[in-house]
């Protein structure tokens, strides 16, 4: 009886959709953080004068005293999307949305390529 239970829960677990912590950035300077996985991030952004969105995020281990830091551009409806090679079991999202920058973090599953 305990294996059907067991068995049941986790089918039902399986089912579910990923939950994905978000923050969305909707005025120049305006930072916020993401607290998924074993990395802490904080971002803000800044408008350029072309109209495109300037991106900084610095993400840190919480056993870590050295963050890394990531500057990107956005403009338009650009979407990036990537892992941090300490955490490839997250998947950051910084999307673009017109006046303002979403950022996302999602656990996603681990997918090596083999031969």
């Amino acid at each position: 009886m305990k294996t059907i239970l067991l068995s049941t829960i986790a089918s039902l677990s399986l089912g579910l959709p990923a939950m994905a912590e978000v923050a969305v950035l909707s005025a120049p300077l305006q930072a916020a953080s993401l607290h998924t996985g074993a990395l802490d991030m904080a971002a803000y952004r800044i408008t350029l004068p072309d109209g495109a969105h300037e991106v900084t995020a610095m993400f840190r281990g919480r056993d870590s005293d050295q963050p890394q830091r990531i500057v990107m551009r956005l403009q338009g409806r650009d979407e990036v999307r990537f892992a941090m090679p300490d955490e490839p079991q997250t998947l950051y999202t910084f999307t673009s949305t017109g006046n303002a920058v979403e950022i996302s973090a999602q656990r996603a599953p681990v997918q090596l390529a083999l031969r």
